[in-house]
């Protein structure tokens, strides 16, 4: 008889799979402790903050979370919890209805880091993670809780520095429509800045009014460029550009219609360069802009008027030169208040004076009115200090008649306003005077007013402004005079990166008098883009071209030929320019 081993399982194959496939069907072991079956209730119920061990599939990101971009700290963040773990545990809140828990107000950068963590390693430690609950205010569509959790993030980001302005400036606009919702009316961007201080979240209403400023001008147009980290202070430049662009063009449009708007030009210059962020300059937006506007005018507004009037560099040394010749005049009444001074002192110690005996002590106004005046005293003073008295030694009184000379010199132009007046000096400009009033004056001294009009008005053949865009100028100058014998379609601009407008010439589609074909090849030769038109030939000069004779008029006008001159002109700078190796 076989005995039976209690150890050993009798059960043939098919028997123990049967009993496998029983077990998996039992309902899962049911837990009766009174702590669980209690915690579901008092989560929905309370109104405490608590401490809950919380599963990473129970726990979502907060989908309204401002950061819009990875966190750039993010692989430290991540390397830090592989290493200690939490050192904070993150606040989480559910919503009415749901069964997984939400992160309140920051913690999704951890939360993301848990998760990748866990999938690496399936360490436990990772997949449950302790969580302070924040009850849910209100009820299943109230907006005060949304409110909470998206002001808390925001509130939480800044305390870190971990939000661009973009992403605040997102946020803020979210905040904005949700309070309108809620209290039916629209916020002022005071009555915004308000209400956020209130919410816990202060704010003022000027960088509300910048935020917005940013969402309407620049996010639509360069949002990777913004998402890319585009500080305050940049932002702040290139809404200062749009202010100053905007207005140039206000003011210039009641004069020279366009086919363009301004938000156009606006629009089709800024994305441009969005499309490869890490290349953005401001100042080479500023110079194409500036390009662009003078072409949507047709060129009858000059690239140098509009710099002036646009770009940011050229505004602050105007500035400067308003204060510098400001402090000059306040200087200058300070010299002749100081000499004024020193001849009433002197006139008053020359009159006849009695010596005051030894023992007898001078008077202290005496003493007072016989000091030189300071020319601290007079000048304007940089601090709030105020001017200290010296004291006078008694002994020295017995010499008090006689003054030192005083001599303050009006300040010569120092090295700042030299060097501005040097910078409007290569753009051919004058600190102070209109640009084109300067040039109508310039032409008038030349002879050649008829010569300044156009999209290049002439003003003088040969003299040459280092600052300014020669090419853009030559451009202009083709376009003019091929405008003028009626093949303005024949010059191309070639496009460049950067954009430097260098001119092409195509070849003749139209019947081709002796003019236009002396003025085809001319502009042919002068052609600034790299091209094999270098090398043509001009047609041959007939007298009739320029002289003329006692019975007809020359064939190319005075306006033409002046203009050709200069272009030549130019051209042969340009040539100059670029075997020095100077940058065109």
């Amino acid at each position: 008889m076989a005995l039976h081993n209690p150890l050993i399982n009798s059960k043939n194959k098919d028997a123990r799979k049967q009993d496998m496939l029983a077990k998996l069907t039992e309902p899962a072991i049911k837990n009766h402790s009174p702590s669980y079956h209690q915690m579901a209730p008092m989560m929905a119920s309370s109104t405490q903050k608590q401490l809950v061990v919380v599963t990473l599939d129970k726990l979502r990101p907060y989908e309204g979370n401002p950061r819009k971009t990875k966190n750039p700290a993010y692989e430290e963040i991540k390397a830090s919890i592989k290493a200690r773990g939490l050192d904070h545990a993150p606040n989480v809140t559910q919503r009415p209805g749901e069964d997984f828990y939400t992160i309140a107000d920051g913690g999704n950068t951890r939360l993301q880091a848990l998760n990748e963590l866990f999938k690496e390693t399936q360490d436990p430690r990772f997949w449950s993670i302790e969580c302070v609950f924040k009850p849910w205010q209100g009820g299943e569509n109230d907006t005060t809780a949304e409110l909470n959790m998206l002001i808390g993030h925001l509130a939480e980001n800044d305390m870190r520095g971990e939000l661009s302005f973009i992403e605040k400036a997102l946020g803020i606009q979210r905040v904005k429509a949700i309070y309108e919702e809620k209290y039916v009316e629209k916020f002022s961007h005071r009555r915004l800045s308000e209400k956020l201080g209130e919410d816990g979240y202060p704010i003022s209403n000027q960088i509300i009014a910048r935020m917005e400023q940013c969402l309407t001008y620049l996010y639509p147009h360069i949002p990777n460029i913004l998402l890319g980290g585009l500080g305050k202070h940049q932002i702040e430049k290139l809404l200062a550009i749009h202010r100053n662009a905007n207005a140039s063009w206000d003011k210039y449009q009641l004069e020279i219609d366009t086919a363009q708007s301004f938000d156009e030009v606006w629009m089709h210059t800024l994305s441009s360069f969005d499309e490869v962020p890490e290349n953005f300059v401001i100042a080479d937006f500023q110079d194409q802009l500036i390009t662009q506007i003078s072409e949507a005018f047709s060129y009858q507004v000059g690239y140098e008027t509009l710099k002036l009037e646009i770009s940011l560099e050229e505004r602050k040394r105007q500035r400067l030169m308003e204060k510098e010749s400001e402090l000059a005049q306040r200087a200058m009444e300070s010299e002749a208040r100081v000499q004024e001074l020193n001849e009433q002192q002197q006139a008053k110690t020359a009159e006849p004076k009695t010596k005051p005996a030894k023992s007898e002590n001078v008077p202290a106004e005496d003493v007072i009115d016989a000091a030189p005046v300071s020319a601290s005293s007079s000048l304007p003073q940089d601090t709030d200090t105020e001017n200290e008295v010296d004291s006078i030694d008694a002994a020295d009184t017995d010499d008090v008649h006689t003054l030192p000379s005083f001599s303050l010199a009006a300040p010569e132009e120092d090295d700042l306003t030299a060097a501005i007046t040097q910078h409007f000096g290569d753009l051919g400009l004058q600190p102070g005077v209109n640009p084109e009033a300067q040039r109508q004056e310039e032409a008038v001294i030349n002879g050649l007013e008829f010569a300044n009009v156009g999209k290049q008005g002439v003003t003088n053949i040969w003299k040459i402004h280092p600052a300014r865009k020669h090419k853009m100028e030559a451009y202009s100058l083709a376009l003019d005079i091929a405008e003028e014998v009626g093949i303005g379609h024949l010059i191309e601009h070639v496009i460049t990166d950067p954009v430097d407008y260098g001119f092409k010439v195509n070849a003749l589609d139209v019947d081709a008098t002796l003019t236009i074909q002396f003025v085809h090849s001319t502009l042919s030769l002068l052609a600034t883009a790299e091209t094999d038109q270098s090398s043509a030939a001009v047609a041959s000069l007939d007298s009739s071209l320029l002289l003329g004779s006692a019975d007809a008029e020359p064939l190319l006008s005075d306006l033409l030929l002046v203009r050709l001159f200069r272009l030549i002109r130019l051209v042969r700078y340009i040539h100059s320019q670029a075997r020095t190796g100077e940058i065109q």
